[in-house]
């Protein structure tokens, strides 16, 4: 039988841990994206930047979101011309989701934008701070999609 003691423990330092991760990363990060874009529409472009090429399904899945979330989110990029829809290569029924080369561009030059983020990191945090912090992450990547 799993612990309850190290469950509630973790719910515990997961409270402990939630308003600084917020207040000194999610915020910090938000507010280099100059009210330019959403961190949803933000994490939509770099995922599609990874993959490449992507369903509205495998985007809602990526994401974490409900797929009427991701049309409409596609919908506004395709607006701004930073995604369009191409015929799916093996099921003409199937639309996939890429990026066009002005949100490639756009991404490009962001990363500069965002290097003040990094550096604020970097000015902050020790080598073995930054190293710790990101092994934290890479255990909670592992970790998390366990969860359902």
């Amino acid at each position: 039988m799993k612990s309850e003691k190290g469950a509630e423990m973790f719910v515990y330092k997961l409270l402990q841990v939630m308003p600084d991760w917020h207040s000194r990363l999610v915020r910090p990060f938000k507010e280099k994206l100059n009210g330019e874009m959403s961190l949803e529409t933000y994490y939509c472009l770099q995922t599609l930047r990874m993959r490449g090429l992507a369903t509205m399904t495998e985007l809602a899945h990526e994401l974490k979101v409900p797929k009427q979330q991701v049309t409409k989110l596609v919908d506004k990029l395709c607006e701004c011309e930073f995604v369009e829809r191409v015929q799916h290569a093996e099921d003409r029924r199937s639309v996939c989701i890429r990026l066009t080369p002005k949100a490639v561009t756009y991404l490009d030059s962001y990363y500069t934008k965002n290097r003040a983020f990094i550096e604020s990191l970097e000015e902050q945090l020790t080598e073995e701070d930054i190293m710790r912090l990101n092994q934290a992450v890479g255990i909670l990547s592992d970790i998390l999609p366990k969860l359902r």
